[in-house]
Parts: C-alpha cells; sequence; structure tokens
C-alpha cells in the first residue's frame, strides 16, 4: 500500500509539479521504499542463514543419534560379557579374569558417559534450532507487517 501510494504519489509530482508539502510526502515515500528494500534485503539473509544452520544442526543430530546407538550397541555388548563373567560356571577366582572384569566395567562406564554427553549435544542442538525456527517466524512476521 505504501508502494503503491509512492508510486501514485511521484506520478503527480512528475507531472505538476507538486507542492512543497507533495515533494515531502515523496521524500518520505522514497525513504520508506529505502528501508523497505533493506528490510526485505536482511530478511532474505538471515532467512538463508536460517536454512543453512538448520541444516548443519540437523546433520549433526543425525551423527550424534548414530554415535548413541553404536554406544548403546557396545554397551549391551559389554553388559552381556559382564553377565557371562558373573555367571556361577564362569566364575574365576584368578588375577586375569578380575582384570578383565575390571577393564569391562571401566569400557561400560565410559560409554555411558559418552551416550549421557552424546543426548546433552542433542538437547542442546534441539534447543538451538527451536531458537532458531523462532526467529525466523518473528522475522518472517515482521516482514509481513513492513
Amino acid at each position: 500500500l505504501t508502494i503503491r501510494l509512492c508510486s501514485i504519489s511521484s506520478g503527480i509530482n512528475a507531472e505538476y509539479g507538486g507542492s512543497e508539502a507533495e515533494q515531502e510526502r515523496l521524500q518520505e515515500c522514497n525513504e520508506l521504499k529505502m528501508e523497505l528494500t533493506k528490510l526485505q534485503q536482511q530478511y532474505r539473509i538471515m532467512a538463508s542463514g536460517t536454512k543453512a544452520y538448520c541444516e548443519e544442526a540437523q546433520n549433526a543430530i543425525r551423527k550424534h543419534k548414530q554415535s548413541i546407538a553404536q554406544l548403546e550397541s557396545e554397551e549391551a555388548e559389554l553388559l552381556k560379557e559382564l553377565n557371562l563373567a558373573r555367571s556361577n560356571q564362569n566364575k574365576l577366582k584368578d588375577k586375569g579374569t578380575v582384570d578383565k572384569l575390571k577393564q569391562l566395567k571401566d569400557r561400560e562406564e565410559e560409554a555411558q558417559t559418552k551416550i549421557e554427553e552424546e543426548k546433552e549435544k542433542i538437547k542442546s542442538f534441539d534447543h538451538q534450532i527451536k531458537k532458531m525456527e523462532k526467529a525466523k517466524r518473528d522475522l518472517q512476521s515482521a516482514g509481513g507487517r513492513v
């Protein structure tokens, strides 16, 4: 609407020379056009940046989920081995068996720690994605009002 009025106004001024008030209105319209153009350009830049960031975050989340699945699989295998080692038939009191159990337990703890770290990273990425999506929606709604 502003652009349309500015176009009509500029056409009238071009034909009749226009009064000082009309010249001021024309100047104001031109300034509004420039501001609108600038805001539209900023919006396009922000929208493309947001899209790229979201894609990058989704790829990172996908990789983290794969890591979690692999770590959970390793954990299951370690637990299986640990349970076998704890069974009555396989209980051996020699130092070698005890050392192996300690190593398995350490690996299990490391795997569990890694799983928790990956889950925290996913939560962080989800939070960042939500913030970016909100910012994008805010930009879109702000752009609609201009």
